[in-house]
């Protein structure tokens, strides 16, 4: 019985990992011409071990402040240049960096496995949402961005902002947490 549990639980990570690469880097145009599938899959890899072993406790553990958060995605950020060969940019972006992260801990928070992430993970789509019920009630809205182009915390800081005030601001959303808006918002298309 404890085979079966590790089977699926090593199947369940590998569909969510498989899901979190794929959104992150779907629209992203990071890799070199010249890397390879066996390159891309070893950094992966590596990325996936890096944020199991040493980034995730602090999630499973406690509550995580926004500094250490960002300061997390500049971590998988400046991890992801020992890979630099493989890189358009010798690494990717910070945009990049929080869409695996933050994805990554939606899904674990969503399956019961670690304390509600601080954040939630910034695209397209939660920005266009952001923009319109922030307009709604008459306050200022975030200019959107191609999350895959933000090289820094400032516009990812600007959104969860404008997510704040959304939530400070909206009977709707009054009381409750950055994470749990998202889920409110998040729409398939």
């Amino acid at each position: 019985m404890e085979l079966l549990k590790e089977s699926q639980h090593s199947f369940i990570q590998n569909e969510i990992w498989m899901l979190t690469f794929g959104a992150a880097f779907q629209r992203s145009n990071i890799y070199n011409k010249t890397a390879s599938e066996e390159q891309r899959g070893y950094f992966k890899t590596m990325t996936r071990g890096f944020i199991e072993n040493v980034v995730i406790d602090s999630y499973k553990t406690g509550k995580v402040s926004d500094e250490q958060h960002v300061e997390n995605i500049k971590g998988i950020s400046e991890y992801s240049s020992n890979f630099s060969e493989i890189f358009q940019e010798g690494k990717i972006n910070f945009g990049i960096a929080q869409k695996i992260l933050n994805l990554y801990l939606k899904y674990m928070w969503s399956l019961g496995h670690i304390q509600e992430p601080p954040h939630f993970p910034i695209d397209r789509i939660i920005q266009s949402k952001l923009i319109g019920h922030t307009r709604q009630l008459g306050i200022k809205p975030i200019a959107l961005k191609p999350w895959t182009q933000f090289n820094d915390e400032k516009h990812y800081l600007e959104v969860i902002n404008s997510a704040r005030d959304l939530i400070l601001n909206s009977v709707s959303f009054a009381k409750h947490s950055l994470a749990e808006l998202e889920l409110l918002l998040f729409d398939r298309r």
